[in-house]
């Protein structure tokens, strides 16, 4: 009896003291309003708890959605800000005192990667990095995301038809190739522990995720002490170690090439010269980049955040777009009629060019990134004191915002907001439309550096893949559930039917 009026006492004190300090530290925030649910201890870390992961997302989703401007609520012991309107959005985003990371990002030990990387090291290394994404360089890599579209397309051929086929799995093989060989400057070779790596990528980024998600694996401590670490630092392990063997094999390179052409002058076929940027990996690795704190070691983290990055994201875009353009026959074959315009012949090379032309194309993959924004969440840390709607907040909190609820605001996007309609991105309906009501890349100066690099390749893929089959699938739209991840996944397979244009 005494043993249990001392657990009852316990926890009263407990509830009193999270109470108290609850009271205590966001008592600044009074004004604003709150998100449910909101446990004692817990808070809202309860739409995380308990459920299938698709369930998880809808929890999160709808908690979201009751914020119409700014609200707060708790994750555990954690205050948070839930920032959804486009005005305070772009507020938050483009301001230079609120460029910092919250803690959480450190779960993926990359401290020098540019996703999670604190601001004092962003900054530099964002500053180096920046060149290799400019639009000539990204124009100069339009033949190499040609070469791979083709190639992924040949390896989709082989594939039964008729036979249902999950194109994530050759996409995600496609934008890895096109990775390596553009911003990396090197092809993966056969056998080279592509597959693993991919594996061993998929772990890590779920396990990262699950962590965030779950406040009692915060402590680190304890949370070494459990399976999930093991599996997390194994998988990091391995695409670490693959990173280091592309800068190995880099090196090689760099080594055995004619100096001229290390420098940013490159021959073309007739024999002139012309000028190219020198990608980020030479820079570093030629010593001529002063800018960025990047040592051997932590230029494999940089590399690692690049493919990572580069792949995921472009993979599951093109991977959607597909499925939308399957489930949406008549909008598949508009999009292939105006490529079939533009580009007559199947054996025409693309060029930068070349996109600019295809209006319709570009209105449809704005829709699927409207309604399928990859990086669906991403949060903030304010360093110094800032005001939104009329509350002063301190330096040191979280803000967290979601691109997923903001796309589908009804006051924004109409009253068929949750429907998919290319049109949404014509001129009519885009004139006035706050420039930070669509942001698929994020926004402001820590905004997604290889946006133009997506938009690009991952149109080349989507080109290809429509001038070659005439898309279906069995999936319908009002059928599509998502899961909690740091990119936003399907909950099920991207099940496609493939049919071969005569």
């Amino acid at each position: 009896m005494l043993l249990v009026l001392a657990i009852v006492l316990v926890l009263l004190l407990i509830l009193l003291v999270d109470s108290t300090l609850k009271h205590h530290v966001g008592k600044f925030a009074r004004s604003l309003e709150s998100v449910s649910p909101n446990y004692p201890l817990l808070g809202s870390a309860t739409v995380f708890l308990g459920h299938s992961e698709e369930r998880r997302f809808e929890n999160f989703m709808n908690m979201l959605r009751q914020v119409d401007r700014i609200g707060k609520g708790w994750l555990g012991p954690q205050l948070m800000f839930y920032v959804a309107h486009p005005e305070l959005v772009q507020k938050v985003l483009t301001d230079p005192n609120c460029s910092e990371k919250p803690f959480f990002y450190e779960f993926s030990r990359l401290t020098h990667g540019l996703f999670s990387a604190k601001y004092s090291i962003w900054k530099p290394n964002r500053k180096a990095l920046n060149p290799t994404m400019n639009v000539k360089m990204l124009n100069s890599f339009v033949p190499i995301f040609e070469r791979f579209s083709r190639s992924m397309v040949e390896k989709l051929k082989c594939y039964p038809e008729g036979t249902p086929v999950d194109i994530l799995d050759f996409t995600t093989e496609c934008a890895l190739e096109m990775v390596c060989g553009t911003t990396l400057g090197t092809a993966l070779k056969k056998g080279s522990g592509k597959r693993k790596f991919l594996e061993s990528m998929q772990t890590f980024i779920s396990r990262v995720a699950t962590r965030t998600l779950s406040v009692s694996l915060y402590n680190e401590s304890f949370y070494r002490l459990t399976r999930a670490y093991n599996e997390e630092e194994n998988a990091r392990k391995y695409c670490l170690d693959f990173a280091k063997c592309i800068i190995e094999e880099r090196q090689q390179v760099l080594v055995t090439e004619p100096q001229s052409k290390n420098s940013d002058e490159n021959e073309d076929d007739d024999g002139y010269q012309i000028r190219r940027p020198k990608l980020f990996i030479d820079q570093v690795l030629s010593g001529n980049n002063t800018e960025a704190d990047i040592s051997t070691q932590n230029l494999s983290e940089q590399i690692l955040t690049i493919m990572a990055a580069g792949y995921d994201t472009s993979a599951n875009m093109v991977a959607h777009s597909c499925l939308f353009l399957a489930m949406f026959p008549e909008l598949q074959e508009k999009v292939a009629q105006e490529i079939q315009t533009v580009l007559p012949d199947c054996e025409q090379e693309l060029t930068a060019e070349t996109l600019k032309d295809l209006p319709y194309l570009d209105k449809f993959f704005k829709e699927c990134l409207r309604l399928t924004p990859v990086g669906s969440t991403i949060a903030r840390v304010n360093m110094t004191d800032i005001e939104l709607d009329g509350c002063r907040i301190p330096k040191g909190n979280i803000f967290i915002f979601n691109f997923y609820v903001l796309h589908r605001r009804k006051d924004i996007w109409g009253p068929y907001a949750e429907q998919f309609d290319p049109e949404n991105f014509s001129p009519e309906r885009s004139k006035g439309r706050h420039p930070f009501a669509f942001l698929p890349f994020s926004g402001g100066s820590r905004n997604c550096i290889g946006a133009r690099y997506a938009m690009i390749s991952n149109k080349i893929m989507i080109i290809h893949l429509v001038r070659n089959f005439r898309m279906s699938t069995k999936i319908r739209f009002e059928d599509l559930k998502y899961r909690i991840n740091v990119t936003l996944n399907l909950a099920f397979k991207h099940l496609i039917t493939l049919e071969a244009r005569r």
